[in-house]
């Protein structure tokens, strides 16, 4: 009887294993995840409860059946994201996008949120000295204060001859010449 329990688990522990390095070892081909949602090949994962992200540092195989003995048809790139069917069975989650098919789910995490893009009054001071905020838009114009190299400010709007008004951190204008559009 204990002859038998220590095989269970000497066979458990070998299965999790070989599924492991199969889930890790890329094929010999891979699936072209590079296409964009406009060329309407792929979906991409709209909505969270189906969007899932490779996290397995090598790639996850894309296979035709839920199981690890099952050809592999792709790899998906760490990082990538992934719609997923439903949450599957025994570990194995089918997807529907960039492939179809089914992976091993203990390599997805879950979908990172996409940081907004910086608004369009957005700018960054590009001068290694800071910049002087004036007045008017003049060098003649009196002096408001610097802003530091590196330091966000908004924009009012795209100003004249050189010139644009800001309006955070100082109220102002700055040369337009020693701004950058923000990261």
């Amino acid at each position: 009887m204990q002859q038998k329990g220590i095989w269970q688990k000497y066979t458990t522990l070998t299965s999790s294993l070989l599924l492991t390095a199969t889930a890790l070892v890329a094929p010999s081909f891979a699936a072209d995840t590079n296409r964009t949602q406009n060329q309407g090949e792929y979906l991409l994962a709209q909505a969270s409860e189906s969007c899932r992200q490779v996290i397995a540092r090598n790639g996850l195989n894309v296979r035709q059946q839920p199981t690890v003995n099952s050809q592999a048809i792709g790899i998906i790139r760490s990082g990538r994201t992934v719609t997923i069917q439903n949450l599957g069975e025994n570990g194995w989650i089918p997807i529907t996008a960039p492939l179809q098919g089914y992976v091993y789910g203990g390599l997805l995490g879950a979908c990172e949120v996409a940081t907004p893009p910086p608004p369009t009054n957005c700018r960054r001071v590009a001068a290694v000295r800071g910049i002087n905020v004036h007045q008017a838009p003049s060098t003649d114009g009196e002096s408001v204060g610097v802003v530091a190299n590196g330091r966000r400010v908004t924009i009012e709007s795209l100003g004249t001859d050189g010139w644009v008004p800001i309006t955070v951190p100082l109220r102002g204008y700055v040369q337009s010449e020693n701004l950058a559009y923000c990261r």
